[in-house]
């Protein structure tokens, strides 16, 4: 059974990297390659969010399903699949598993682009991603 005490407390941790993230909104492009402390903070953001989302949905999987998946891209596929989120937030998180292991392990150094277009998509998906979450918990 899902610790929901536990559940909660990852999506609050969700919704305070998701804050701290916005405060970088209106960063453009070209700040984000000029400033290495800029892209840092929002590098660390990211890895942060997708380490919190995927920590939920092993544990929703695990508990609720007793599914282990064995990639990060088959854990939000097993979320979608168990009908936990809906169609179009796994079409717009997918591809986050592979993103972090670019962020955490620099395969083939990482593209300023890459961070900028997945840091607008974070602003968007990090809070929808706990609203579905917590909608699964406690449906309407």
């Amino acid at each position: 059974m899902v610790r929901r005490e536990s559940v909660e407390e990852r999506l609050k941790e969700l919704d305070i990297i998701h804050r701290e993230l916005s405060r970088y909104e209106d960063v453009s492009l070209d700040s984000l390659i000029s400033d290495v402390s800029e892209r840092w903070i929002i590098e660390r953001g990211l890895i942060a969010g997708a380490s919190v989302i995927f920590d939920v949905a092993d544990h929703i999987l695990s508990e609720e399903f007793r599914a282990y998946p064995e990639s990060y891209e088959e854990s939000l596929k097993g979320l979608y699949e168990n009908q936990v989120i809906s169609e179009e937030l796994y079409l717009q998180i997918k591809g986050l598993g592979g993103f972090r292991n670019v962020l955490i392990h620099r395969y083939t150094g990482i593209d300023p682009d890459l961070v900028f277009e997945n840091f607008l998509k974070a602003l968007i998906v990090f809070p929808r991603f706990a609203k579905e979450i917590a909608n699964w918990l406690d449906p309407p």
